[in-house]
């Protein structure tokens, strides 16, 4: 009731109205589908604009709608004379009265040539030419995905300002709804505008009482505390970004890099942390198999491009890698971690010499600056983090799964349960360097010249990097 008198009391100010609400506060029960069904009943001849993420969720939507209009008892108690019209699925649902002449209904709504109701996509091509005059609820448009980079954020924004908010007219009740991802989100873009009015409900209030102590008291919230990780946690249940920036990583130093800029003619670079399957079978918490790949820029410096994730055999491995080598024929080097798991992998990679592959431990450090690398502390905070810090390496635009994990565990570490793409592109960067990828004046890394002699294995291989 806290969001309905918010959004009753914002349209008498003139105003819209944003709802951030924790995971499972059934906002989308509330907002979305109760209260437009309830709008509808009183407002029967006014078009109404449903947006979510994906075409999928949003017509799954406005079907519970469509479903309480035809067959729900209370409906039918409350709105009698309202009933369902012509034009009845996904591709929009009409509503009429039944207590007068239809001929006088269709007098009525004469103007309006959008449905009652439809549900449609963020990237539906539909929106356009829609104008609601009832409610338009946007609910949930972000992800993952839409939140992954820079590019894909415009994208999102470029959709909000040029096309959703165009459909409205002097009349439409704004109603933005959603749990937060980021700060530029659609929910921060929408509040940092001053004119939509702002419900706010984490799981617990300012007081630290419980806001649905029912569904969800100590015991169910630290059992999402548990799911989620503390990063999520506090995203998703206590509406607290501040941890979502990253507390020893931080997201504002990872820059993208357009994906449309880069050349495939550019060198490529490899960094592999092998984990096999059979760890797996052991401990369903096992390590992953990460590949991470980056392209080195003309001139210096590297990106993190893509790469690869998961539970797979030694074999399985090995063939990852030889169909990224064909996928990337610029490639230069991959640099493979020795220790546990690895030195036995390592030695299977002998057998295809076809495969530049240099192997290292955490011993090997990248930066000459700090006296060792086993601790992941100095790996990633002492070596790996400056080197993005200072741009020297930058991660693609392109919203990719594996850069979604990356960036995921990026923010996530120490709290996070893997880090297992941080390892891999660890070695990326290792590979990177020995191509003169980075310069000491410019960044935390060296040169080649600055590399302790490498292992015995690797004479030959070396006298080739160097020459």
């Amino acid at each position: 009731m806290v969001w309905i008198r918010q959004i009753f009391k914002a349209h008498a100010d003139g105003r819209g109205t944003v709802i951030e609400a924790f995971r499972g506060s059934t906002k989308t029960t509330t907002v979305t589908q109760t209260f437009l069904a309830f709008f509808l009943g009183h407002h029967p001849e006014t078009c109404n604009l449903l947006i979510q993420v994906g075409d999928a969720s949003a017509q799954d939507n406005a079907a519970k709608i469509a479903e309480v209009i035809e067959h729900n008892p209370a409906w039918k108690l409350f709105f009698p004379h309202i009933v369902p019209d012509s034009k009845w699925g996904a591709q929009g649902y009409n509503i009429k009265r039944n207590d007068m002449p239809y001929e006088d209904w269709c007098r009525i709504v004469s103007g309006r040539k959008d449905s009652s109701f439809i549900g449609l996509g963020r990237t539906s091509g539909a929106i356009i030419g829609k104008h609601p005059n009832g409610l338009l609820i946007i609910d949930d448009i972000d992800d993952e995905n839409t939140t992954s980079s820079d590019r894909e954020m415009f994208k999102t924004r470029k959709i909000l300002t040029g096309t959703i908010f165009e459909t409205v007219t002097e009349s439409t009740w704004i109603i933005g709804i959603g749990t937060p991802w980021i700060e530029d989100d659609t929910i921060g873009y929408m509040k940092a505008t001053g004119v939509f009015a702002t419900a706010r409900t984490p799981v617990y209030s300012e007081e630290g009482e419980l806001t649905w102590p029912e569904k969800f008291d100590e015991a169910e919230i630290e059992r999402h505390r548990k799911l989620a990780g503390e990063i999520q946690f506090a995203r998703m249940f206590l509406l607290d970004l501040e941890k979502a920036k990253g507390i020893n990583l931080k997201k504002d130093w990872l820059s993208d890099y357009p994906h449309a800029d880069i050349d495939d003619s550019w060198k490529v670079v490899m960094g592999m942390d092998f984990a096999s399957t059979a760890d797996k079978l052991k401990d369903r918490k096992a390590d992953y198999c990460s590949i991470s790949i980056g392209r080195l820029i003309p001139g210096g410096g590297v990106i993190l491009v893509d790469g690869f994730r998961g539970h797979v055999s030694q074999g399985e491995a090995i063939q990852k890698l030889e169909s990224f080598a064909v996928t990337y024929p610029t490639l230069q080097l991959i640099v493979v971690e020795k220790e546990g798991v690895g030195g036995q992998f390592v030695q299977q990679l002998q057998m295809y010499p076809h495969l530049p592959v240099l192997s290292a431990t955490t011993a090997d450090k990248i930066s000459p600056r700090v006296p060792s690398a086993r601790n992941k502390g100095d790996r990633f905070q002492k070596q790996m983090a400056p080197v993005f810090q200072r741009g020297a390496c930058r991660v693609s635009d392109r919203p990719t799964k594996f850069l979604n994990i990356f960036r995921n565990e990026w923010v996530s570490w120490p709290l996070g349960t893997y880090d297992d793409t941080l390892d891999s592109t660890y070695y990326m960067l290792y590979a990177a360097t020995m191509f003169g990828g980075f310069n000491v004046s410019k960044g935390a890394f060296g040169t080649a010249k600055d590399w302790r002699a490498p292992k015995r294995e690797n004479k030959g291989m070396w006298k080739h990097f160097r020459d």
